[in-house]
């Protein structure tokens, strides 16, 4: 089936491992996980917004492998990754989950401004009766 296919393409079980083991690893207990994806901006950076609902206190990652790739499916050329935090210690922790190739990523749409038409600036003299 096509679909399938695609699934395996969008993310490998290596991804899902290495999630898996960053959640036993380090993000267990009181960390607050948030998927984020990234909207390329007119600036050239990304506007990361937060996709469904945080996680906190996992216990282990099969629903946020299942978020991961919802969020994948859903957007497929922006980048994803995890940011997680923690109240206390106050600690922040960044982890890309996929970043797409330059060429792939989308970009906005810019309307051209119109050309500029040259002010032609006249003096005229008054005729003299």
């Amino acid at each position: 089936m096509q679909l399938d296919q695609y699934f395996v393409r969008l993310t490998s079980l290596a991804l899902f491992n290495k999630v898996e083991n960053l959640v036993q690893q380090s993000l267990r207990g009181d960390w607050i996980i948030r998927i984020q994806y990234g909207e390329w901006t007119s600036t050239d950076e990304y506007r990361w917004q937060q996709w469904k609902s945080p996680f906190f206190a996992l216990k282990d990652a099969s629903a946020l492998n299942e978020d991961i790739l919802a969020c994948r499916m859903c957007f497929p050329l922006h980048p994803i990754r995890l940011y997680a935090e923690k109240v206390r210690p106050e600690s922040r922790f960044i982890y890309t989950i996929y970043m797409p190739n330059e060429q792939d990523a989308p970009k906005p749409q810019t309307e051209e401004a119109p050309p500029v038409q040259p002010v032609v600036a006249a003096s005229y003299q008054q005729a003299q009766a």
